[in-house]
């Protein structure tokens, strides 16, 4: 073992030092690199869940405002279809009360701007009579 020894020279010995002090550190340097990509790793795997998270979430309460749009279309459809019939219900009430006073159906078309078929139907639906009209 001595002649070993003897065989290397000082500089060498200090060259095998280096060389093993070298390897230990990038050794080193490489575990905690390696061990930064893992957190690293770790880190992006739960931003990606948070995102599908967030991503979900939202395509509910997309769902929810489309409903709730429709909610108040439908409202608003319904509101408007309820003061169609009041509307035309004073139209025809204003035309029977035409009719009762005498008019005949062609006056109470020009009056309430019904179809004269509507002011007919008015006209039969209230006894109306041509003869009694055209006495007055």
């Amino acid at each position: 073992m001595s002649e070993l020894f003897s065989m290397i020279s000082t500089s060498q010995l200090i060259t095998f030092g280096l060389i093993f002090v070298l390897l230990f550190s990038f050794i080193s340097v490489y575990q905690r690199l390696a061990q930064k990509i893992v957190n690293l790793q770790h880190q992006l795997q739960n931003a990606q869940n948070e995102i599908r998270a967030i991503n979900s979430g939202n395509l509910g309460m997309g769902r929810k405002l489309n409903r709730f749009a429709e909610d108040i279309s439908n409202v608003e459809i319904m509101g408007l279809q309820q003061e169609l019939p009041s509307m035309n219900e004073k139209i025809y009430k204003q035309a029977a009360l035409l009719l009762s006073r005498g008019a005949t159906p062609d006056e109470v078309v020009e009056s309430c701007e019904i179809t004269p078929a509507e002011a007919e139907l008015l006209a039969i639906m209230h006894h109306f009579n041509p003869q009694k009209a055209a006495a007055v």
